[in-house]
């Protein structure tokens, strides 16, 4: 099997982080190649908990709500690229590209390691299903206030990067995250046309 380069989008409570495991459980099981994946949110935990300046600073801006600025993201996917692709293996990313500069930074990578025939994921869930979700659990941030504002974020700034990475030639598959976990594995499975 040729390696395979995913990027995931979806909203919160979308289900993505599962369907990001349950792929690279995939991919690990047949063996034939190493994965690599690339989670901004442990990349920013990872950068908080080395204690250095820059993690004490990222600590304040994820305390406050606010993004991050573009050039961490960049930073921290660059950083994880530069040390660990070796070329042969699979790359699944996550929480990557949600605004335009961070979008263009991904995709000039990829075009610059010849990964350019990645693939989109993108999870679709009604706004009222991604509430019900995550209000189910139960987090101490998952006000319903809060939630909404995260959601809107993800509207009016996640989703035109779809659009952008689309306009560049990018496959974007927009699968349904409503069923149940199995259901939308498969669905991934067969989008990206896994054996």
């Amino acid at each position: 099997m040729n390696p395979i380069t995913v990027l995931f989008f979806g909203p919160q409570g979308s289900g993505k982080g599962t369907q990001v495991k349950l792929l690279i459980d995939a991919l690990k099981k047949r063996g034939e190649q190493g994965v690599i994946h690339i989670d901004m949110g442990q990349l920013l935990r990872n950068m908080v908990a080395s204690g250095s300046y820059s993690g004490t600073l990222t600590a304040e801006v994820i305390e406050v709500g606010k993004l991050m600025p573009d050039f961490m993201p960049i930073y921290l996917t660059t950083d994880a690229l530069v040390r660990q692709f070796t070329g042969s293996e699979h790359i699944i990313a996550d929480g990557l590209a949600r605004r335009p500069d961070q979008s263009r930074a991904w995709d000039d990578a990829m075009q610059f390691y010849k990964r350019e025939d990645y693939k989109i994921i993108a999870l679709e869930l009604s706004e009222e299903e991604s509430i019900k979700r995550l209000l189910l659990r139960g987090r101490n941030d998952d006000t319903e206030e809060a939630i909404r504002k995260r959601l809107g974020w993800h509207k009016t700034e996640v989703e035109p990067q779809l659009e952008m990475l689309a306009s560049r030639g990018r496959t974007v598959f927009r699968i349904d995250g409503s069923p149940s976990m199995e259901d939308v594995h498969k669905k991934v499975i067969e989008c990206l046309g896994i054996k």
